[in-house]
């Protein structure tokens, strides 16, 4: 198969442990309770992640508006090769769900106090605050802003880029049924480990040879293998 009938290399991740995860956040301050950062396991796991990508260029890189997305989206920039992605570009979409109607989360400005390399991704107001909130998280609303979110990739990344999005892994969820065209009532609930690698390919209509979509491999933690042994499959 030629490799210019790919349109895109998808790699969605979940964020690394966080203080939420670890059932850490009733020690914290109000202000975080709501966007818990990395716990230090997590500040780790996110090195690891980035510097098995070290080597290997992105074209893009985005995060979710949350903290714990947006730490492990940094590391990788961090460590990204001279020819790879040199920003996080932050888009409201890619939020976990439920993060509750009073957190509207830090403008593009706030956001740049703790990561400079931030920015609004396109199609985003850098006077807003980036989150997503809706009243309804039912599965149909969240499967249709999966499908929002893939869209929204797909409009423009379609002449063979390798795109990373660090988010969460209910939305992640979401997004990966959306991209398989799978129904919010799948009876499959895939279970992403932390900083877990999830690579999905797109091709040119008709181009290949197993669909148009291919799921190369999901929940893939090669870069933790040797540091932690408590992972579960």
């Amino acid at each position: 198969m030629k490799e210019n009938n790919i349109e895109l290399e998808l790699y969605l991740v979940r964020h690394g442990e966080s203080v939420g995860n670890a059932g850490l956040v009733d020690a914290l301050c109000d202000d975080l309770k709501h966007d818990p950062p990395l716990t230090e396991k997590g500040e780790k796991q996110a090195e690891l992640l980035g510097r098995y990508f070290a080597d290997f260029p992105l074209d893009a890189l985005f995060a979710s508006g949350m903290r714990r997305a947006l730490q492990t989206a940094e590391a990788v920039r961090f460590y990204q090769p001279d020819n790879g992605a040199k920003s996080v570009q932050v888009h409201k979409v890619f939020t976990e769900c439920n993060t509750g109607e009073d957190t509207k989360g830090r403008t593009i400005k706030e956001i740049n106090l703790d990561f400079p390399q931030a920015v609004c991704a396109p199609e985003t107001d850098a006077n807003k605050g980036i989150m997503f909130y809706g009243k309804d998280d039912s599965d149909a609303v969240l499967l249709a802003r999966g499908k929002e979110a893939i869209s929204y990739i797909r409009r423009h990344f379609y002449k063979g880029e390798k795109v990373m999005i660090a988010a969460h892994a209910a939305f992640n969820t979401f997004m990966l049924y959306a991209a398989l065209g799978l129904s919010h009532e799948q009876i499959f609930d895939p279970s992403f480990y932390n900083t877990g690698i999830t690579k999905i390919i797109f091709f040119k209509e008709g181009t290949g040879k197993f669909g148009d979509v291919h799921l190369e491999y999901m929940n893939s933690v090669p870069h933790l293998v040797t540091e932690y042994l408590d992972i579960k499959y």
